[in-house]
């Protein structure tokens, strides 16, 4: 899993004086921007329907309704192991 981490402040190229050739924005920064975007995005679970692998950790899980969980739960760590 990747977090979108910003390469190139494009912000900042606007305060540099007209001529200055680091006003230029590149192909390749942008080329740069969008593969990070893209890394980004591809390695994050999908809000529907989210495929896991290896081991799960759930910060806080609520489950209401007819909800079904299929897999191995430890018992022991189940709200402080009392269950």
């Amino acid at each position: 899993m990747s977090n979108y981490t910003k390469t190139v402040d494009f912000a900042a190229k606007d305060a540099l004086a007209s001529g200055n050739a680091q006003k230029l924005i590149k192909g390749a920064e942008i080329n740069t921007e969008f593969a990070n975007i893209e890394t980004a995005v591809a390695t994050k679970a999908d809000t529907a329907s989210p495929s896991f692998t290896g081991t799960t950790t759930i910060a806080t899980l609520s489950v209401s309704g007819n909800a079904t969980i299929t897999g191995t739960l430890d018992a022991a760590t189940i709200d402080g192991g009392t269950y």
